[in-house]
């Protein structure tokens, strides 16, 4: 079986958002993510402690996986600031896959969204809120242990403004849009209601120069696409293709690094480190 992903000068790609029973089958994950120069994975509800014990098992030597973490121990003494690491991470990621861990919170109560989070920071590496409360989402952009505001294109698209999108843009947040909505409506109504909405909330994005990535949310490995693959479906959204290069890969290895950063023991700001 392939080990890693071969060299090559093809761009990188992250998929933000995968099931944890993916777990389950994750040689076949990895093997079309191999494939497809996926890079980076992120499990749904797999704890860091969770991800690091299968890392630690005879399933995972098959492939050259790591975490972020693992990386970021080896070379944080030479590098220490975000534009010190990216790129280290981003050449390692040529012949190594990290596997991250994600919580996706559901919830429309603030009170509920505050206990979550009160609970959960140090055990996973990304948070993200999917909520159809307007409030919800317009408080969660302010928290700074939030990272995404998840968006599904027949769901909670509605509840996206620009009151909404200035907050994110403005607390350091990014919008997580779900794709794989297009591919698997059920009929034409449903899909033409996905690019409406999906159109729509693209113009509010782009007139608000508010960040944000893409995802699948594949249910199975078949589902996993390659960055070029995702930035076309972008481009049904009426988003110009070449606006979305760093949606697929480079906002999301950010993201990773930046939390890396501050939940390190040695840690105390960018650039800056205890003795």
């Amino acid at each position: 079986m392939q080990k890693g992903i071969p060299s090559s000068n093809n761009s990188l790609t992250c998929e933000n958002y995968l099931p944890q029973d993916a777990m389950d089958n994750i040689n076949e994950y990895l093997g079309i993510a191999n494939n497809l120069r996926i890079s980076i994975l992120i499990f749904d509800d797999l704890t860091i402690k969770q991800r690091d014990s299968f890392l630690n098992s005879e399933s995972s030597k098959n492939f050259s996986l790591k975490s972020a973490q693992q990386i970021y121990s080896d070379i944080r003494t030479d590098a220490i600031t975000l534009e010190e690491l990216k790129p280290v991470f981003k050449e390692l990621l040529h012949s190594n896959t990290i596997l991250v861990s994600r919580k996706t919170i559901h919830e429309t109560s603030v009170d509920k969204v505050k206990k979550q989070l009160g609970s959960i920071r140090n055990q996973y590496e990304i948070i993200t809120l999917f909520s159809t409360s307007k409030n919800t989402l317009k408080w969660a952009a302010q928290d700074r242990r939030l990272d995404y505001i998840t968006v599904d294109l027949l769901e909670n698209v509605e509840f996206i403004d620009q009151a909404l999108c200035s907050v994110i843009k403005q607390n350091n947040k990014k919008i997580e849009i779900i794709l794989s909505t297009l591919l698997k409506a059920n009929n034409e109504r449903e899909l033409s209601e996905a690019l409406r909405k999906g159109k729509k909330l693209m113009n509010i994005i782009v007139s608000t120069n508010t960040p944000f990535i893409f995802t699948m949310k594949p249910n199975s490995n078949l589902e996993l696409r390659a960055g070029s693959q995702m930035r076309l479906l972008g481009n049904l959204l009426g988003i110009n293709y070449n606006m979305t290069k760093s949606c697929v890969f480079e906002k999301q290895l950010q993201v990773i690094i930046e939390n890396l950063m501050k939940l390190h023991d040695s840690f105390v700001f960018e650039g800056i480190k205890e003795a």
